[in-house]
């Protein structure tokens, strides 16, 4: 193509008409919105038992990548998954802080990769104790300025170890 001038296209934006003739009302019913953070409000102290088990199995998870070298790659997998499940209901139940530090963990094991030597376990045991401590402490919302120091203090220990 010898032409170098450039030609934007801007694409048709249909999707209120689809939406229009697939009957989809054009606002939410705020009735709707309330009885579905009702529904989660009373399920706070559900999550707290759920998000415990589910610190149990990535406890254990990480016990085993670290104990069982040739399947740690297999182990860490596992660990991610698990993390991603917990990261991801968080912020649900006003727990941000868990997603923040599943989301660490997660980057770090997604920069590093799943075959991670000792120095670099020990970051996800440090980030795994972190979790259960927010748990156990019930560090709602942000967790304040004790949340900004773990987080901080997590970011530290991972700059100490990769450099």
């Amino acid at each position: 193509m010898s032409d170098s001038t450039v030609k934007f296209i801007t694409p048709p934006n249909n999707l209120r008409k689809k939406q229009i003739d697939a009957g989809v009302a054009l606002s939410i019913d705020p009735s709707l919105v309330g009885a579905a953070e009702s529904k989660i409000g009373a399920m706070k102290d559900d999550y707290l038992k759920w998000v415990g088990g589910d610190l149990d199995q990535l406890n254990e998870l990480c016990e085993l990548a670290a104990k069982d070298k040739p399947n740690r790659a297999a182990h860490i997998e596992n660990l991610y998954n698990k993390t991603v499940e917990i990261k991801g209901q968080g912020g649900s139940f006003n727990y941000p802080l868990m997603t923040q530090v599943g989301s660490q963990l997660c980057r770090f094991i997604e920069i590093q990769g799943n075959d991670l030597d000792d120095p670099r376990m020990d970051i996800v045991k440090l980030h795994v104790e972190t979790l259960r401590l927010v748990i156990a402490q019930k560090m709602e919302g942000d967790g304040g300025g004790m949340g900004a120091k773990l987080v901080a203090g997590l970011g530290l220990a991972i700059k100490k170890v990769t450099g």
